[in-house]
């Protein structure tokens, strides 16, 4: 691909007749006899049609300023980005100027290829009396390491860290093929799914299910492509199903609902929790555990035929009635966590103890003091850690499931 054959190499040298070699090639397809220092342009010609003579496509491309840099650089970006959606470019620096040798390396390095690149560079350690490798000494040293290599293991970085606006933000420029096109769309649907937009990361998730399946030995790209296929077969209809019935809890359609699916919903935003904790984010971590609390209560009300959008008091037997008047000291239309968590009291579904009492109160008072709701505090780190362990707790109890199970079952690993 670059300089894929030799006649190409040939045409891009500016010959001086002054000795120049020709080529250093493990096997050239034209080689000249010794002492003969001939035209380049016939060169050319001539390689070309021995290349068609074996069925091989052979274009020719001439630099103007083979010594300057500058237009080197410009000339070899202009054509290596021709060859840019090839699955496999090489390029051989082997010959040439100085600066066609370090504008060609450049070039390739920068360039974003969707597939493999490989450098060569043909050398050896016999030579003869003119300092030239012997022909039987030729060995080709390879090395590959693109722009488009360096910016994936920037992107996974970033994404390892749980920064997705960024990782997806720098994948834009990857090509969409191959390798780089799952890593594009898979930082793109984790970005969603971090931000609770479960559908439109649903639709792209599933549909990199397939290459999923044939990434997960990748030493790179294994642990996310597992992630993908996990989220796929074993959390994402779980947790749409429970999302989509909430929605139609809250206009007062009580579908049927699961208890494994209120169980993932939570556990993931408690995930959530955790990565706005890894990133230092100790607001957004507060937020996000307390919902993830909320979310356990109105599962578990729901899982008990009550709607906590829609509450109907008269809708409990006189006894329950009783006991929610006199925990609440009134009848709310809607049931927030507290009342929510109290009301399931009422009706038997848990039991809360004056340890969880003040755990709940706590992740209350610090959600509701933080400046992003109701006060003019900024949360610290102790806050946010302590906030998620209590949250973790409640709502296992509130479910009647340890969650940390199905937290590493939607954990985004990469």
């Amino acid at each position: 691909m670059g300089r894929p054959v030799e006649e190409k190499r040939l045409r891009k040298r500016k010959w001086k007749r002054r000795g120049k070699r020709i080529a250093h090639c493990l096997s050239p397809l034209w080689c000249p006899l010794p002492n003969q220092h001939p035209d380049p342009f016939q060169v050319a010609a001539e390689v070309r049609q021995h290349a068609e003579n074996l069925g091989l496509k052979v274009q020719t491309c001439e630099i103007s300023e083979p010594e300057d840099l500058d237009v080197c650089l410009s000339e070899m970006r202009s054509l290596l980005q021709r060859l840019s959606s090839a699955d496999k470019v090489i390029v051989n620096y082997t010959g040439g100027t100085k600066a066609m040798s370090a504008a060609i390396v450049h070039a390739a390095l920068t360039t974003s290829f969707a597939g493999e690149l490989e450098l060569h560079y043909v050398g050896g350690s016999v030579r003869d009396k003119n300092g030239r490798v012997i022909r039987e000494a030729m060995e080709i040293r390879r090395a590959a390491q693109t722009a488009t290599q360096e910016r994936m293991e920037r992107i996974l970085e970033l994404m390892k860290e749980h920064r997705y606006e960024l990782a997806a933000y720098l994948a834009e420029g990857l090509p969409e093929q191959g390798r780089s096109w799952f890593l594009k769309s898979a930082s793109k649907a984790l970005l969603l799914w971090d931000n609770f937009a479960y559908e439109e990361a649903a639709t792209i998730l599933r549909g990199l299910n397939q290459q999923a399946q044939i990434l997960v030995d990748d030493p790179k790209l294994g642990r996310l492509a597992e992630t993908v296929r996990r989220l796929v077969s074993e959390v994402i209809t779980r947790i749409l199903e429970t999302v989509k019935a909430f929605r139609k809890w809250e206009i007062g359609d009580q579908v049927s609902i699961s208890l494994e699916g209120v169980q993932l919903l939570c556990a993931d935003i408690l995930e959530n929790a955790s990565r706005h904790l890894q990133r230092r984010e100790w607001n957004e971590a507060v937020l996000r555990s307390y919902r993830a609390l909320e979310a356990a209560v109105q599962g578990a009300l729901a899982l008990s035929g009550i709607n906590p959008w829609r509450f109907e008091l008269n809708k409990l037997s006189e006894e329950q009635q009783q006991k929610v008047r006199m925990l609440l000291g009134c009848t709310p239309k809607e049931l927030t966590l507290y009342s929510g968590i109290l009301t399931l009291q009422a009706v038997g579904g848990v039991q809360i103890g004056d340890g969880e009492q003040k755990w709940l109160q706590d992740v209350q008072q610090t959600r509701n003091r933080s400046i992003l709701e109701h006060g003019y505090r900024a949360c610290g780190q102790a806050d946010a850690e302590r906030v998620f362990n209590y949250a973790n707790e409640i709502a296992g109890w509130v479910l009647g499931s340890d969650l940390k199970p199905l937290r590493e079952k939607v954990r985004l690993q990469v």
